[in-house]
């Protein structure tokens, strides 16, 4: 997508109850941040809406558990940011005239926190039935909402168990399990649990980052990663790959005479070749009514010329 085609910034957020009832708030002032990461947590949202009239603000309070909030651009991408449980709301003041509510809501937590899987599998169960096993146990908990996402085929052909097996315990912890005994990660992305092979990534279309689609400053690599912001895009998610000019990444390198200091220590991550990452944390900020609108994301360098299951380069 070119810059020419991101201005006139849109945004809609919608909030509902369990039976489908709901209110739209995207003709207000927004303030928003999301985030996602390739961790063993669910991806939260903290969401301000300015100056609702106060019958409006209760019934948020007391009759809502749902919110959507999307994002982009009149003329170009839009798309969904985050769909979660809303889980504390919180009113106040910012002077005589200004008042707000804030919104922290949470993508699948009542499948984190209170999932528990209590299931018997017959000898040759794969890693993904037991995956399986484990999600419809968050599904459950959270209502209808937790689906399995993306699964690598070595999850339905290795590690079969040569004798029969109880899972029982909290769902999350089950799947950490897996992804250890499977050379995987799993995460939850947009309501789904997905597991993605440590070296790597979800499959689809590369999001290409430069100045003329919105690449904002000078990428950096460091210890966490390569980290870089770009105008809001909402295809940038969790697992994903973005194509960024290597030429661009300012990237440090450590000469260090005798034996370093601790404090001089310094890993960043590698610099592709081809400009291909694979996106570890996608974080989205914005103010409709301000001058933020941006796209932050963490991610690591991707061999293109390697099969997806054998491409993420290690750090050094």
């Amino acid at each position: 997508m070119a810059a020419s085609d991101q201005y006139l910034r849109k945004a809609g957020l919608l909030v509902s109850s369990d039976a489908g009832d709901g209110i739209d708030l995207s003709q207000l002032r927004i303030q928003f941040r999301t985030w996602a990461m390739d961790a063993e947590t669910p991806p939260g949202a903290i969401i301000r809406v300015f100056n609702l009239a106060d019958a409006t603000a209760q019934q948020v309070q007391k009759e809502f558990q749902k919110v959507s909030l999307q994002a982009g651009y009149e003329r170009g991408n839009f798309g969904a940011i985050f769909s979660g449980t809303i889980k504390q709301v919180r009113r106040g003041r910012l002077d005589a005239k200004d008042s707000f509510l804030d919104i922290y809501a949470a993508d699948l937590d009542q499948a984190y926190n209170f999932g528990i899987v209590s299931k018997s599998l017959k000898a040759g169960a794969s890693p993904a039935d037991q995956a399986k096993a484990s999600t419809d146990a968050m599904q459950k908990a959270e209502g209808g909402s937790a689906v399995q996402g993306h699964t690598p085929e070595s999850l339905g052909t290795g590690g079969t168990l040569p004798r029969g097996k109880v899972l029982f315990g909290l769902a999350r912890e089950r799947l950490t399990d897996i992804a250890a005994t499977t050379g995987t990660t799993w995460s939850i992305s947009e309501g789904k649990v997905n597991f993605i092979p440590l070296t790597g990534y979800l499959e689809g279309e590369a999001v290409v980052l430069n100045a003329q689609t919105g690449l904002i400053g000078v990428p950096e690599a460091t210890n966490a990663g390569v980290e870089a912001r770009c105008l809001l895009n909402p295809r940038i998610k969790l697992g994903t790959r973005v194509q960024i000019d290597n030429r661009l990444v300012n990237s440090v390198q450590v000469n260090q005479q005798g034996f370093p200091r601790f404090t001089d220590l310094s890993f960043p991550a590698s610099v592709a070749a081809d400009g291909f990452y694979r996106v570890l944390v996608a974080e989205h900020v914005g103010d409709t009514r301000d001058n933020v609108w941006e796209t932050r994301l963490t991610c690591l360098s991707v061999d293109q010329s390697a099969q997806p299951g054998a491409s993420v380069q290690a750090f050094g």
